[in-house]
């Protein structure tokens, strides 16, 4: 209520009542944030990335630690929830506190903490899709005094993710451990030092509606033209972090973490259509090992001071961040091209003769980037606060490529790009007037920048992007602080936005090339109302009206988006809606019962349709809602806990769409699939909880 910025989170109460899995699930939960489910007409990965305010963040960050997703992965999309106790969404570019980070606001992810009182849960959940996914929690002190405390969590799930049994040929599970031991070494300063390992082995799945002359032809939503495929993703993730507070004015505290990412993965996507008849779907294999290795460090200095009537609260601090890949693909294999019926693409399938030898190009890429910051928070008289801050960012990129002999015509056969070397000094301003405990009133302007991911054909570092915001509104907290609400209006420009390339003979190492949109305008009204209508009685409603429209071209020639001046960013929809409620009824003879019911809206959004053969069109995916509920019973057993939950999901089996690209192929005479990402269908969702 004192803080000029627009910050949501979604409870592990939330999570728990919607029996949430991934974090796509959850953040239905925050106005202006869409999950597309999986990418459209782009390369087979976990998720379509997250989306805040129509542009989409490359990264989430984990207690304040980034974590990037720039080099072809969407961690994202395998991020696991079992030691998570809630989500913040920090909106627009103002999150100098966690450094560097897109313009449309960060995803930051609260671990759960040790507890100094012993606690044992376990959770078995079986779902109507072949899901069954298990998960742990146990905490306490592991000495007399207190002072050593533990906390570990686990999840193992099969089938469940990233797309569930509804889609022919898939299957996915996955292992995750995370345990942490914090030390409270004396009053004044703690040590913490934590792990996550994740181990998911799943089938790779796009979406493929094909289209002929712009007209997509309706498949059912569980068909699959990929061959068999196979994505072995582990991560390792590990931090140390310690806070020294020296008096009750002044505090220190730092983070040190390392990421590892081991990715090997098979995708046999399907990639041309031969119109006729009988119309024949050909794919082509791509094998590719990708490692990845981060590591990053911030330190915070926290000051409280007092001169004349003014009351300041002081932030300095700096942090550095460094991320290399070195990723090895082969393309075409001697057994890789298959086709298969269009109308009947079952298997097996029929291989066909390479065209060429197999062709295998190696890609190293190295991002390091260094900040430092100063922020004050001012106390004002008469119930003002004004929050000022500034951040000098600097970012270095290099990629560098090398391809095997035999390989594709259209491969690079070198590319040893010279470094991109940036920096800026980017503003925050903010100022909120609080005339009564249960109203501010807040306004604020700030300024982004920050490096892009991927590689403009033929493999040029995409250049950084700015970004500029402002954004006003009215914060309410009523019924003595149980409900919490949040009205505002933003209007944000962010440019050199990468977007996925439609030709695919555009190849920037082992994966797709991307173009460049100049500049692109989001702004509209969002609300968002959480809390506790009545006793028993929660409620959350989230809204918003996002116009994103693309409002200067790309940088000429291939780097050029294909989108025009004046029309709407694609993959994101205009409005946006969700409805979640539950009642715990309070009474003696129904004490333990909840029931709830939620509503999800998408509208209609634009399709990717560069290189089209309509142009000047601009295609809409329909808008669609599902209606989802959820009844639970708690009750104890012998000093125990238990909760039996039941959750139905897309309770009128709608069939309906995330995401869509159309676009044709470029050579060789024949048109390239199109693609259309299916929701989930149907689903129920059982659980027993038992907590010790």
């Amino acid at each position: 209520m004192e803080t000029p910025l627009n910050v949501q989170t979604v409870t592990e109460k939330v999570m728990r009542d919607q029996q949430d899995i991934t974090l796509g699930q959850s953040l239905r939960n925050v106005s202006g944030v869409t999950v597309p489910g999986g990418p459209a007409g782009g390369a087979a990965t976990r998720s379509g990335g997250i989306y805040v305010r129509g542009f989409r963040t490359n990264n989430i960050y984990r207690d304040g630690v980034r974590i990037d997703n720039s080099f072809g992965y969407d961690l994202s999309g395998t991020r696991q929830l079992a030691n998570v106790e809630s989500i913040e969404v920090l909106k627009g570019p103002a999150a100098i506190l966690y450094g560097l980070s897109e313009p449309g606001g960060i995803i930051n992810i609260i671990t759960k903490e040790p507890k100094t009182t012993p606690y044992v849960s376990v959770n078995q959940q079986v779902g109507s899709l072949a899901l069954y996914r298990t998960t742990f929690d146990t905490t306490g002190p592991l000495t007399k005094d207190k002072t050593v405390l533990y906390r570990i969590n686990g999840s193992y799930e099969n089938n469940g993710a990233p797309f569930g049994s509804f889609i022919d040929s898939t299957h996915s599970q996955s292992l995750f451990i995370a345990p942490v031991v914090k030390w409270q070494i004396d009053p004044s300063m703690w040590v913490k030092l934590e792990m996550e390992y994740n181990d998911d082995d799943s089938s790779l799945y796009r979406a493929m509606n094909p289209s002929i002359n712009g007209s997509f032809i309706t498949t059912p939503r569980n068909t699959n033209y990929y061959g068999p495929t196979s994505d072995h993703l582990r991560t390792l993730f590990t931090a140390l972090t310690w806070k020294r507070t020296f008096d009750e004015n002044w505090s220190v505290k730092q983070q040190i973490a390392y990421l590892r990412v081991d990715d090997d993965y098979k995708t046999a996507p399907p990639l041309l259509l031969t119109p006729g008849a009988n119309p024949i779907v050909t794919r082509v294999t791509n094998i590719q090992n990708a490692p990845q290795d981060m590591i990053s460090t911030n330190v915070d200095i926290v000051g409280h001071l007092e001169t004349a009537m003014l009351k300041h609260t002081i932030l300095i601090g700096g942090d550095y961040y460094g991320r290399t890949s070195n990723t090895q693909g082969t393309t075409l294999a001697p057994w890789g091209w298959s086709q298969v019926s269009l109308l009947n693409p079952g298997y097996p399938v029929r291989f066909v003769t390479p065209l060429v030898s197999a062709g295998t190009l190696q890609t190293a890429n190295r991002q390091n980037t260094a900040g430092a910051y100063i922020q004050d928070q001012i106390t004002l008289p008469y119930d003002f606060f004004v929050l000022a801050g500034a951040r000098y960012q600097y970012i270095y990129q290099q990629n560098a490529s090398r391809s095997a002999s035999g390989v594709l015509p259209w491969l690079p056969l070198a590319q040893d790009g010279a470094p991109l070397e940036k920096a800026a000094l980017t503003p925050r301003f903010g100022l909120l007037w609080r005339p009564r405990e249960w109203v501010s009133f807040y306004g604020n302007y700030t300024e982004g920048f920050g490096p892009n991911p991927g590689l403009v054909y033929p493999s040029t570092l995409a250049p950084p992007s700015n970004a500029r915001s402002w954004e006003a509104g009215i914060k309410l907290e009523l019924f003595d602080g149980r409900l919490i609400a949040t009205a505002d209006y933003y209007d944000l420009v962010k440019t050199n936005i990468p977007i996925a390339d439609p030709d695919p003979t555009h190849i920037c190492g082992p994966g797709p090339c991307v173009r460049i949109a100049g500049e692109a305008h989001s702004r509209g009204p969002e609300l968002d109302i959480k809390g506790e209508v009545l006793p028993g009685w929660d409620l959350i409603i989230t809204y918003a009206n996002q116009d994103v429209r693309i409002s200067k071209g790309g940088a000429g020639g291939l780097q050029t988006s294909g989108l025009s001046p004046g029309m709407r960013f694609p993959h994101v929809p205009r409005n946006l809606a969700s409805l979640w409620s539950t009642y715990e009824f309070q009474d003696a003879t129904l004490k333990g019962l909840k029931v709830g019911a939620g509503y999800t809206y998408h509208g209609s959004q634009p399709i990717y349709y560069p290189n089209a053969l309509l142009p000047g069109v601009e295609p809409l995916l329909p808008s669609w809602g599902t209606v989802d509920l959820m009844s639970a019973y708690s009750f104890t057993f012998n000093g125990a806990r238990f909760t039996a939950q039941l959750n139905v999901n897309n309770l009128f089996d709608r069939t309906y769409y995330t995401d869509a690209v159309v676009y044709q192929r470029l050579t060789r005479g024949t048109q390239l699939n199109s693609a259309r990402t299916y929701g989930a269908p149907f689903s129920v969702l059982g659980s027993l909880r038992a907590e010790f």
